[in-house]
């Protein structure tokens, strides 16, 4: 039922092509899956050879696990559901959801195999910059800290003053021991060393800075520091 409007037919695909008609065995298939499938699809065998891949070629899946030849993937949902039946633990529900994660997992992934770790079409940090901004902590620069301040003084940071604190004039100097390429460093690497979740959690992933180190002006928060 699921022919006509599947994407072998739209290429002009005979049964033949894969069956043979005289032929024995299982559903006298020319050749075996994945073989069978490679003679058509070499693109998709390149990336099944792959650092990162899905275990055909070890021989713990086929084509035909995620893919009907007959029709389209072997799901009536989404094609997100169709990774989820064998990868649920990024299912959810969680608190804070990944919005790709719930439109597409092809979105950040490209399932038939890439050269990046977990499928992922391209490395750390260039994947998230394709959606989010560059991280504001990778334009700072500088040499030394000013450790007579509060780190999370959102109010000093923002050029005030509070009573007793010392500051600058224009705020607190935030800067890196490391020198001025220090930020840039810790920041434009892989964002997965501080976002570990990037599936969905259940905690934010960016928080509002108090006003004291213990908590002082809660929930009111801070300013300027987030985005």
């Amino acid at each position: 039922m699921d022919w006509t409007h599947g994407e072998h037919a739209l290429a002009d695909v005979a049964c033949t092509d894969c069956h043979s008609v005289h032929a024995g065995g299982k559903m006298s298939l020319k050749q075996q899956d994945p073989d069978l499938c490679y003679s058509c699809h070499q693109e998709q065998q390149a990336k099944a050879n792959f650092p990162s891949h899905h275990p055909i070629k070890e021989g713990k899946m086929t084509c035909g696990d995620c893919h009907n030849p007959h029709g389209e993937l072997e799901t009536e949902e989404l094609a997100r559901d169709l990774c989820l039946e064998c990868h649920s633990r990024y299912q959810g529900p969680f608190v804070f959801e990944h919005a790709p994660v719930e439109e597409d997992c092809s979105i950040c992934h490209d399932p038939h195999g890439t050269v990046s770790n977990n499928l992922l079409k391209q490395t750390e940090p260039f994947l998230c910059l394709q959606c989010h901004e560059s991280h504001f902590h990778t334009m700072r620069s500088g040499g030394t800290t000013a450790s007579d301040v509060l780190a999370f003084d959102a109010n000093a940071l923002n050029g005030a003053t509070p009573a007793g604190t010392p500051t600058a004039a224009n705020g607190i100097p935030f800067t890196n021991a490391h020198g001025d390429d220090g930020w840039r460093q810790a920041f434009g690497t892989k964002c997965t060393v501080c976002h570990s979740v990037v599936h969905g959690s259940d905690l934010p992933s960016q928080t509002s800075p108090t006003i004291g180190n213990n908590g002082e002006g809660f929930p009111d928060g801070g300013k300027g520091l987030t985005r």
